[in-house]
């Protein structure tokens, strides 16, 4: 079973107050009014009780603690975050207000208005940090678009001509994706009436609700003229991955771990694949393991068949469009979250980050998740995607 590690909590810990910490002086520095005893404690004792808060939701079943509690913390700690990418904006305001001091020309009243307006929208920039923050915890994540794609395929036998997938990924069940919101989003997933939907892992963070979550997925499977096919992702390791794969035994989702099912017998087979996560602690040892997986997976597929791969990491999609495999679904990176046109903002990138990439005649999708792990979105919409695929 996988999950953080002490050094990993307390490193997360530190970085939290380093962050209330610089930006407390920052704040301190440019303007006075963020320098009073009453500010001073509030300050320190929200970041205290986000810092500690965030730290214990990696070491206990998300269940056990309110979500409440996390979207406020979130919206806190984004908020403080944004104040740093904004702090040349600011400071910048600081350093026009005190440039020209101690003028006795005749523009000096015209000055000193000027020094006052640019600190008081200067102090302004902290607050607009902390709405930014809120809305995109609260609101970021509450609407889960629909990607649509119509994908023309040569390998495409013409039996398969118009078939319809739809691809959900990372709902992350728990503290900010309820089972209600999962109906919700699988009654939306119907109405675009797919043939076959997958779930490219990371499906459940909340163990409580797996009983009433593989409910809905097994009314919906019935419905479905190829039903629905599952690839693990890595927080069901963090969960409880032997309790998981039970609750899945007893339901008609296919999961494919390494393999291969066959869908459609013909002349040019249909065939769905799946790769299980890789884990592994250096880079190239996790490209081995890629290759082990992929190869085990596809090893009694017929080479002619027409093939479609699932898997958690995007990282797969390099295997795929290796070996010419037409379509590769993938999710976990989730768009990065936070993005400004179309861009991840975070330091952690994949190669392959969002959306759809092509090479050659083969296509690579990575969803950018119907879920969230941290309760903040902004400029990155939550989603399922739908993919039309035509002969040509």
């Amino acid at each position: 079973m996988h999950g953080p590690t002490k050094l990993s909590i307390l490193i997360s810990f530190v970085i939290i107050i380093a962050i209330s910490w610089i930006v407390y002086r920052l704040l301190k520095k440019c303007f006075s009014g963020y320098d009073t005893l009453f500010f001073r404690r509030f300050y320190w004792l929200t970041s205290a009780t986000v810092a500690i808060g965030l730290t214990i939701i990696r070491t206990v079943q998300p269940g056990l603690i309110s979500a409440e509690f996390f979207r406020i913390a979130f919206s806190w700690l984004m908020g403080q975050i944004i104040v740093l990418l904004l702090s040349p904006v600011f400071y910048s305001a600081y350093r026009l207000a005190a440039a020209g001091t101690g003028k006795t020309s005749a523009a000096s009243d015209t000055m000193l208005s000027r020094r006052r307006f640019l600190r008081a929208a200067g102090s302004m920039v902290p607050l607009a940090a902390l709405g930014i923050s809120t809305y995109g915890v609260y609101s970021g994540g509450s609407h889960i678009a629909v990607q649509r794609h119509q994908l023309f395929l040569p390998q495409l036998p013409a039996y398969l001509d118009k078939l319809k997938i739809a691809q959900l990924s990372d709902t992350h069940i728990g503290l900010f994706f309820s089972v209600a919101k999962l109906e919700e989003t699988l009654a939306a997933v119907r109405r675009e009436q797919p043939d076959m939907l997958v779930i490219t892992g990371d499906f459940l963070d909340d163990l409580s609700l797996l009983e009433p979550a593989m409910h809905q997925l097994s009314k919906l499977a019935g419905e479905l003229k190829h039903g629905i096919y599952f690839s693990w992702g890595n927080h069901e390791y963090f969960r409880d991955i032997n309790k998981i794969r039970q609750a899945f035994k007893a339901t008609p989702v296919t999961v494919l771990a390494n393999g291969s099912h066959l869908i459609i017998d013909a002349k040019q087979p249909f065939y769905i694949l799946g790769v299980d996560y890789p884990w592994a602690e250096r880079g190239l040892d996790q490209i081995a393991k890629r290759k082990a997986m992929f190869e085990q997976a596809i090893k009694d597929v017929p080479e002619n068949a027409f093939k479609i791969l699932l898997s958690h990491h995007p990282d797969f999609i390099d295997n795929a469009f290796s070996a010419g495999i037409p379509l590769t679904l993938t999710g976990h990176t989730h768009g990065g979250q936070i993005a400004l046109f179309g861009q991840s903002l975070l330091p952690v990138t994949y190669q392959y980050m969002r959306g759809l990439y092509q090479h050659h005649n083969s296509y690579g999708y990575v969803s950018t998740g119907a879920g969230s792990w941290f309760p903040f979105r902004l400029g990155c919409p939550a989603e399922f995607a739908v993919f039309t695929l035509h002969c040509g």
